[in-house]
């Protein structure tokens, strides 16, 4: 039960995170560069099969001018 809500939650974070980098009209490739991260790591952040630390996770939120909250509040955008 505690990991089925805890894929859960990555998914649902990783859906935010793709989709405020979509409403910025930044594409992968360059956003994974903005926060120093591979594209290939960024997709697997976004589709909720890896966990960013939290060094990733506040340059993500930094870049994305979103709170770390925000993407980890479990609501659906």
């Amino acid at each position: 039960m505690v990991d089925n809500m805890a894929e859960l939650v990555y998914r649902k974070m990783g859906a935010k995170i793709r989709y405020y980098r979509q409403v910025k009209g930044i594409n992968q490739t360059d956003f994974a560069i903005k926060v120093s991260i591979s594209s290939q790591y960024l997709s697997k952040i976004e589709n909720g099969k890896r966990i960013p630390s939290l060094p990733v996770l506040l340059s993500i939120a930094e870049a994305l001018e979103v709170e770390v909250a925000e993407l980890l509040d479990g609501k659906n955008v």
